[in-house]
């Protein structure tokens, strides 16, 4: 989100991260320090869609304007999981008590969003105030809505979030609006060639390499718009333990459909991934969900990271 602001914003805007470089906005929790900034900003950018529990919290804590970018965005449920569709609730281990199935991801907001996820990286490492915890009343936990907040997986829903960030910095910011309306419109493009070269990149994927098996379900939108398949994901949120059953019935999928490679996410540990992998003979790759990174500081070059790491 920061990286969508700064193409928006250019020079007329200092921009500051709540979650750093590598962190989980699903089970980063904010500190004094992160409040007392959220309060001076003038503006502050969420995800919404029940991301993130840090989200309220700074929105609650800020006397500047908040712009929520999934307010009005047309979001769909999560993806169902093929390797989870007519699993046994008996083995479903991590049923929540609301009564949502596998299928859906329940889970923590990753801005408590940020798959993430929320992509609020810091391509600076800024916040030095925030340390990647979970919060000790369990307040981050398993709380998404019904509706899959990962909007930033769709360049669709990307190109409608700039548009939202431009038209707020023109009200909060006036004599700069056409600034702000070039920097939109070239971006914009931007992210139009982008589409293609993604689109590009995994069109020619092999049938046992258009199944995604991920650390959790973020990956919904991204699926969906370059025609690949979740074939299943280890923990619906980051924040939950590995339910035996779904995993012994991911291991047998990925065995029966010959799926080479299954994919860990950074900003969490491997440990359960690297045992799918070891269980059903597969390797494992690392690609991104909800943070930048070094390797990839912007928006553009982490939709690349996650293209070139299923298709390479």
């Amino acid at each position: 989100m920061a990286d969508l602001v700064e193409q928006v914003g250019g020079e007329r805007v200092d921009v500051s991260t709540a979650v750093p470089v590598g962190g989980d906005p699903h089970t980063f929790a904010a500190t004094p320090g992160l409040i007392r900034r959220a309060g001076e900003a003038d503006l502050l950018v969420v995800v919404g869609a029940s991301l993130a529990a840090i989200e309220d919290d700074l929105a609650r804590s800020t006397e500047g304007a908040v712009l929520t970018l999934t307010d009005g965005m047309d979001l769909r449920p999560f993806a169902e999981a093929f390797a989870h569709d007519d699993h046994d609730d008996e083995h479903d281990d991590h049923a929540d008590e609301d009564g949502h199935d596998e299928d859906g991801d329940d889970h923590a907001d990753e801005d408590g969003h940020d798959e993430d996820g929320d992509d609020h990286a810091d391509e600076d490492g800024h916040d030095e105030d925030g340390d990647d915890h979970a919060d000790e009343d369990g307040d981050h936990g398993h709380d998404h809505g019904s509706v899959d907040p990962h909007f930033w997986m769709d360049i669709d829903f990307v190109i409608e979030a700039v548009e939202a960030i431009r038209a707020q910095l023109a009200r909060l910011d006036p004599e700069s609006a056409d600034g702000y309306r070039e920097r939109a419109e070239a971006f914009t493009a931007e992210l139009r060639e982008l589409d293609g070269e993604v689109a590009a990149t995994l069109a020619d994927l092999p049938e046992e390499r258009r199944y995604l098996v991920t650390f959790h379900d973020a990956y919904g939108y991204f699926a969906a718009r370059y025609g690949l398949t979740i074939l299943g994901f280890v923990v619906e949120g980051p924040e939950e333990e590995p339910a035996a059953g779904a995993i012994a019935t991911l291991v047998e999928r990925i065995g029966a459909l010959g799926v080479p490679f299954i994919f860990t996410e950074p900003q969490f540990s491997a440990r359960a991934i690297e045992q799918v992998a070891r269980d059903s003979g597969a390797a494992v790759r690392t690609i991104p969900s909800g943070s930048l990174a070094e390797e990839y500081p912007s928006y553009v070059e982490f939709l690349r990271a996650i293209a070139r790491g299923i298709a390479d």
